[in-house]
């Protein structure tokens, strides 16, 4: 039995949660997959993956298992990538997933550093907002909202947090009356940011810890936020936005922020790979560069 193998097909199998998924990604008939897990436990003495004719997952010796895997063939490859740090480091390119309007704000100097350290390296950045497959689609990393994370294939880093403000045009407050408290906003039409999680309660957190759980009245939808902030300008409504993209727009009065003596809870971005078995050192090097801008710019 080749050991090593054997490793990488079992991770592949782990991470795709499919023999038939792994098989295509290993280049490798399903049959072969199969008879190499199935070795594997023979010469393991236990079984990694419990199967039934609807779903498989991983038994708890799995787990453990797949974890050391990880770290072992992650080791070995980035023994590799040591010895020809060069060649990875310098040319080639990467693909980089990250929300509209975080990349837009947040991630220009990010991006123009890494330039000038590696001027040979093609940043193939895709603006998406929506959840991503970092994994499936063959991205390098991804920026993403926190609570998008939940592949355990994944490990991620902190890069920074945001707040949010509820706003409207002064226009629409003058007509229709400013909410004095959140449970009022259910009176007004509110413009909502179309994810998976449009449509849950807006909680407020107050100054003596209470929280307040809102449940907006939504009269428009939309999966860009700068057409909602562009919405809001106009008076259709109540929109939530983050507090960089409206900050201008609240200074100069174009909009008016809501209830500001009450808390949002903020939103954290993090950087996001794949395990160290997948990271080349031109990957490595905009993590860290990215975490180390971020670390600096929240200081």
């Amino acid at each position: 039995m080749d050991a090593l193998n054997s490793m990488r097909v079992f991770v592949k199998v782990a991470e795709f949660n499919s023999f038939a998924r792994a098989s295509e990604a290993l280049d490798m008939a399903v049959p072969r997959t199969s008879r190499i897990i199935s070795e594997l436990e023979d010469h393991l003495g236990t079984r990694l993956l419990q199967r039934t004719t609807r779903k498989m997952s991983l038994t708890e010796p799995g787990r453990i298992y797949l974890e050391r895997c990880r770290q072992i063939l992650g080791e070995i490859e980035e023994t590799y990538l040591m010895l020809s740090a060069n060649a990875v480091s310098t040319s080639g390119r990467i693909r980089v997933a990250a929300p509209a309007l975080f990349a837009q704000h947040k991630l220009a100097p990010v991006l123009a550093a890494y330039q000038r350290a590696y001027p040979n390296v093609i940043v193939d950045l895709v603006l998406a907002d929506r959840p991503v497959d970092l994994i499936e689609e063959e991205f390098d990393l991804g920026i993403l909202a926190a609570r998008r994370i939940n592949a355990m294939s994944l490990v991620s880093r902190h890069l920074a947090t945001t707040d949010f403000h509820i706003c409207a045009a002064p226009g629409y407050l003058a007509e229709h009356g400013t909410p004095m408290h959140p449970s009022e906003l259910a009176d007004h039409p509110y413009l909502a940011f179309r994810t998976e999680h449009s449509s849950e309660e807006v909680t407020f957190h107050a100054a003596d810890g209470t929280s307040i759980a809102v449940q907006p009245k939504t009269s428009f939808v939309c999966n860009n936020i700068g057409m909602l902030r562009a919405s809001a300008l106009a008076g259709m409504g109540i929109a939530t936005l983050s507090a960089y993209l409206v900050e201008d727009d609240i200074r100069t009065g174009r909009l008016q922020r809501i209830l500001p003596e009450y808390h949002l809870a903020d939103r954290e971005f993090r950087i996001v790979y794949s395990t160290r078995k997948f990271q080349s050192l031109k990957v490595k090097a905009f993590i860290d560069l990215a975490v180390e801008h971020f670390r600096q710019t929240n200081e």
